[in-house]
């Protein structure tokens, strides 16, 4: 990393001595020109090695910077993920619960459904069974009405009979008697 700044240095020494040569002016230099007599070329070179220093110091504190903010950024992203993980995963713990919890109640539904299913069937056999069941006792009802009128009308056949005997015999022996 010391040699890409180094580079960048070197590059923008090299562009702005070119800038001030293309201008043709003076402004802007950082150290005075070597052909001026009032200063030492060991001091202007010491000077040029500490504003080196100070723009290197100054670059590796805004890197420095950077890399903290760009940590900071990274880190409380991560958080954030982490959080939104942790939120997914409740999410799909909370899914599976509820799944789990309605193929409960859906097998328990079913089986209700079967239980009340076989119990239409049974009370359907048991509405059949009592249906043929009436159906034969009208029968029989109505064959012992039958009977019952039939006997009726025999046992009528007899009184009137049993009276018509029981008449004549009264009858027949008064006069008789009379005779």
């Amino acid at each position: 990393m010391e040699e890409s700044q180094t580079d960048w240095l070197r590059q923008y020494m090299r562009d702005r001595m070119a800038a001030l040569g293309a201008a043709n002016s003076t402004e802007g230099i950082l150290l005075p020109f070597p052909h001026s007599p009032k200063i030492n070329p060991g001091a202007a070179a010491l000077e040029l090695v500490h504003q080196v220093a100070e723009l290197i110091q100054d670059i590796d504190n805004s890197a420095a910077e950077k890399q903290a903010r760009a940590e900071s950024l990274v880190s409380k992203a991560i958080e954030k993920l982490k959080l939104a993980q942790d939120q997914v995963d409740a999410a799909n713990a909370k899914s599976i619960s509820l799944e789990a919890e309605v193929r409960k109640i859906s097998d328990q539904f079913e089986s209700e459904l079967k239980a009340a299913e076989s119990v239409i069937e049974r009370t359907k056999s048991r509405i059949a069974a009592a249906e043929a069941e009436l159906s034969a006792a009208n029968h029989r009802a109505k064959t012992a009405e039958e009977r019952a009128l039939a006997a009726e009308s025999a046992l009528k056949r007899i009184e009137q009979t049993l009276r018509t005997k029981v008449l004549e015999r009264k009858y027949g022996q008064s006069a008789e008697r009379a005779a």
